[in-house]
């Protein structure tokens, strides 16, 4: 989506596979978030400036870092958190960040259907394409479930089938 507004995307993965299915779907560069320096060579591509915005999947592991990412005035999208963090809001008031929430079940029917134009229309115009890495029959749930927690890493989407 950022891409088709014109937008340079950094994105991060843990594994080599990851990081090709990252660049795949279009990222301009990736990085390896298990290596130590992933930090420093983020701040190196963007000159040192840092980021406008971060997508966050894993908040309670990533928050400090991202905070140090960010540029001046960015802001940081919490779409997913496995437990609590404490940080220093110090890291927040220096750059003027924003940090958002989002929560799709507090979504209207309105903004679900603009959710689901938007998609619609991404995916027959090509710039959505999901990567499915499993699909699981319903009577399975409880084995997605397990693989989705106890995942080294991201491969694509799970999806659970209901016949």
């Amino acid at each position: 989506m950022a891409k088709t507004h014109g937008l340079t995307v950094i994105g991060t993965a843990g594994s080599d596979d990851g990081e090709r299915l990252v660049l795949d779907n279009g990222a301009d560069h990736v990085f390896n978030h298990r290596q130590h320096d992933y930090v420093d060579q983020i701040k190196s591509v963007t000159g040192g400036r840092g980021v406008d915005v971060i997508v966050e999947m894993l908040t309670n592991v990533n928050l400090v870092n991202d905070l140090d990412l960010l540029a001046q005035n960015g802001r940081l999208v919490v779409v997913g958190c496995r437990g609590s963090i404490e940080f220093n809001p110090r890291a927040v008031m220096a750059k003027e960040t924003s940090i958002i929430g989002v929560a799709l079940f507090a979504a209207t029917e309105a903004e679900w259907n603009e959710m689901g134009s938007a998609v619609e229309a991404g995916i027959t115009s090509g710039w959505v394409q999901p990567v499915v890495d499993k699909e699981y029959p319903l009577e399975d749930l409880s084995k997605a479930h397990v693989d989705i927690i106890e995942s080294s890493g991201a491969k694509g989407n799970l999806v659970l089938k209901i016949d």
